[in-house]
């Protein structure tokens, strides 16, 4: 059986005896969660920018983002406040949809700007804990393609050109904690860390029965920083291995049709600080994601101030 991002209640929602309008704000939640799940690809580092399948080909997701943090000085040693954020863009299609007696297609992009910051403290030793909060907004524009123009007289088809030829902005709210074990044995750093974040979408729309999305994506990540390897321009140069099982929950999972996936990667680290005093390190990550619905291979850089 396919199975669809945007897509799955339709052919159902078509052959059964529902109004117009019904049927027009039951394609229109399933498409606000699509949206808000394309979302969290482009403004999240849970995963990096890149490539992704979902089910089968005719499923393509790319994401472009670039994440950025600075943690602040501090005079305690138990804690320091930081900050984060990111801007990204996405592009979803969907290929080979047959649903009006001809082969559609969609297309949706994704802007996105995340604002967000909070406080890390050390608990305990080689131990640490963080507690935040973040602001995303995005401006989502879709298109429906047809060889088979939609007419406007049909309840139908107007249905369709509402919900997918239309532009939307998205105000997101996120909360995160996380907590990490970090010890140094013979100049590597080993570590694991566990992090939730809680994402709540609110929805202003005539026609949707939602009023808000939400999610809750939960990582468990293990991984081990290399004393330098090498240097580039008299810059030191670390490798990070490492792999994440990232959990889904919400209607982030309800769009994915699936439960978790993994992350195998790799991150290069090149310390900065010689060169000048605002940025410490500039990091280029390249990794794989595999899942029951879903197959990526990523690749992006960050900056940490």
């Amino acid at each position: 059986m396919k199975k669809r991002i945007l897509l799955p209640l339709l052919s159902t929602l078509m052959f059964s005896q529902v109004h117009a309008e019904d049927f027009r704000g039951a394609i229109e939640d399933v498409y606000i969660k699509a949206a808000n799940t394309l979302l969290f690809f482009t403004s999240e580092n849970i995963i990096s920018s890149g490539s992704y399948t979902f089910g089968n080909d005719d499923q393509k997701l790319h994401t472009t983002f670039l994440p950025l943090t600075h943690h602040f000085e501090s005079d305690s040693d138990f804690y320091n406040f930081y900050v984060n954020g990111s801007v990204g863009y996405s592009k979803y299609e969907e290929n080979n949809i047959l649903f009006r007696g001809s082969i559609d297609e969609i297309k949706i992009r994704t802007y996105a700007l995340k604002l967000g910051g909070g406080v890390r403290m050390n608990i305990l030793k080689d131990s640490d804990m963080m507690l935040g909060g973040s602001y995303i907004y995005s401006k989502v524009n879709s298109d429906y393609y047809t060889p088979k123009p939609l007419v406007s007289t049909d309840p139908v088809d107007r249905a369709l050109d509402y919900v997918f030829n239309s532009n939307n902005h998205f105000n997101t709210y996120e909360l995160y904690s996380s907590i990490g074990y970090h010890p140094t044995i013979k100049e590597y750093k080993p570590y694991v860390r566990a992090d939730i974040r809680y994402f709540d979408t609110k929805i202003n729309d005539t026609y949707a029965t939602i009023s808000d999305t939400t999610s809750t994506i939960s990582k468990l990540k293990a991984g081990v920083i290399t004393p330098p390897v090498a240097k580039i321009v008299n810059l030191p140069l670390k490798l990070e291995f490492y792999i994440s099982d990232v959990l889904i929950s919400g209607d982030m999972r309800e769009a994915l049709d699936t439960n978790n996936f993994y992350v195998f990667g790799t991150t290069f680290h090149l310390a900065t600080t010689t060169l000048n005093d605002w940025v410490s390190e500039v990091s280029f990550d390249v990794n794989i994601v595999r899942g029951d619905n879903i197959d990526g291979f990523n690749f992006g850089f960050g900056l940490s101030f």
